[in-house]
């Protein structure tokens, strides 16, 4: 009897589990249908708005998972699911289909509590019947928080600030989310408390200092915003790789 023979016969004999496999392998193989598989866990009842900036976004970040690419800038603008899919989705992927539970994520935005909503809303994912039975993941006891915690894996993730300190802090991923904020972008001492952040301080936070991987998102709010920096003084030199999603 061929392979094919056997899978199929498999398949007959238990279709509920041969789903389940299927289901797990199309995950592996893409982000996106992970997303669109995943995303009534999080959203009962509200059917997912896809579409090409969305699927461009997932695969840009495959490109990162596969190592094609280290440092991605994206300039959204908003309502397009930006931090679902970089800040919850994303990571859930990469500890679940892609088997990467030991993986250590800094997220930041202009403000903690943004990064906390999303690091809850990967949490509440992960813990899900769905993945579970899927991809099983333990959460440390003593480290289980809205702002910070460790699988069993010995991966974790933590929320932060633009502008605060991450001392002792080292992640794979450093994810920036909206770093600026829409009512003080404006300011010159804020964008420039911003702009000194990413500089100075989020370099050295990383487990590779070699390699640091950097995601950013965000949507376009002064000519001197983080992402001016990039494009203008950083992008050739470092090897940004920068997505224009348009409105």
């Amino acid at each position: 009897m061929t392979n094919v023979e056997d899978i199929i016969k498999a398949a007959l004999a238990n279709p509920a589990q041969a789903r389940a496999e299927l289901e797990r392998e199309r995950c592996k193989r893409s982000l996106f249908d992970f997303v669109s598989i995943a995303w009534p866990n999080l959203h009962p009842g509200e059917e997912m708005i896809g579409g090409w900036s969305m699927e461009t976004i997932c695969r840009h970040l495959e490109a990162v998972s596969n190592g094609t690419v280290d440092r991605l800038l994206i300039n959204v603008p908003p309502g397009f699911a930006k931090s679902l899919l970089v800040n919850v989705f994303w990571p859930a992927w990469e500890w679940g289909p892609l088997g990467r539970q030991h993986y250590k994520y800094i997220s930041a935005s202009y403000e903690k509590g943004l990064a906390i909503r999303d690091l809850m809303l990967c949490r509440d994912l992960i813990k899900s019947e769905w993945y579970q039975s899927h991809w099983p993941t333990e959460f440390k006891a003593d480290s289980d928080g809205k702002s910070e915690y460790t699988n069993e894996g010995r991966g974790w993730r933590y929320a932060s600030s633009v502008g605060s300190g991450l001392t002792g802090r080292r992640g794979h991923r450093f994810i920036i989310d909206d770093p600026h904020s829409v009512g003080l972008a404006e300011s010159e001492a804020e964008r420039a408390t911003a702009r000194f952040w990413f500089s100075e301080t989020t370099p050295t936070r990383f487990v590779d200092q070699k390699r640091p991987v950097y995601v950013i998102i965000m949507q376009r709010l002064h000519e001197q915003d983080i992402s001016g920096l990039i494009i203008n003084k950083l992008a050739e030199q470092q090897g940004w790789t920068h997505l224009v999603i348009p409105m």
